[in-house]
């Protein structure tokens, strides 16, 4: 067990990343009991305390149980949809409730970059909607989103809280979804981002970029998910 201690990156989250390897990689499977924190500190050549902020991070994401008197046991890691952050499903529009909370709608000129993505002309309007996704009465996702203005007429910041884009877009509007092109990457979460997710700055989170086209072909939307991993495994099921 080597920490780098020249690095930038704090021990406890390379005692973590560690830790998290050896579960996800499975390893340690669900039921190992891992060394005591002061063993583990040892073998890290770190102190007690960073091992335990670790152990706590990964025990509170529901990787690990500490159980008073006995140890820390790997328990069973919670699979999510991928397809649930980037709204690909739209189920049950009338019962299901989407807790949004938006932190900034606007409505501006494309410009160049925009423009391109977007599929218009520089000059048209576009909503630009930046909103954070909560689950659990905790904020999971960063989403930022851009809609032509043209292909939607009178969008009203009411329209989007506690809704996904995709719902409105068929019950307002009545557009037929064709299909949606998603990119997947990384990224370490800056000093904003790590506040608005209440995550350490410095931490791995996925980005996921959407275009989205109607059954016309035409883009309709472009949107970038920022989505912390709260160590879970994440997977995207296809029907086929």
């Amino acid at each position: 067990m080597k920490i780098d201690k020249e690095l930038s990156v704090p021990l406890y989250q390379q005692v973590k990343q560690y830790l998290n390897d050896k579960i996800t990689s499975g390893e340690w499977g669900v039921g190992y009991q891992l060394p005591s924190e002061k063993e583990l500190a040892t073998q890290f050549g770190v102190s007690n305390i960073t091992v335990k902020r670790a152990v706590l991070e990964l025990a509170n994401a529901g990787f690990l149980q500490r159980q008073s008197g006995k140890g820390t046991f790997v328990t069973q890691i919670e699979e999510k949809d991928i397809s649930k952050f980037v709204s690909l499903k739209n189920e049950a529009w009338e019962t299901h409730h989407h807790p949004h909370k938006t932190l900034s709608y606007k409505t501006e000129k494309a410009g160049g970059k925009l423009a391109k993505l977007l599929e218009i002309n520089e000059e048209e309007q576009v909503y630009k909607i930046h909103r954070v996704k909560i689950q659990n009465n905790q904020p999971v996702a960063i989403e930022y989103s851009f809609i032509p203005q043209a292909s939607f007429p009178n969008l009203h910041r009411t329209d989007i809280e506690d809704d996904l884009l995709y719902n409105i877009f068929q019950k307002k509007y009545g557009v037929e979804l064709g299909k949606a092109k998603i990119y997947f990457s990384t990224i370490l979460a800056d000093e904003y981002e790590a506040n608005i997710l209440n995550i350490p700055q410095g931490e791995q989170l996925f980005v996921f970029e959407r275009y989205t086209s109607a059954k016309n072909n035409h883009i309709i939307e472009y949107s970038r998910f920022i989505v912390k991993q709260d160590q879970s495994k994440y997977f995207l099921e296809i029907q086929l």
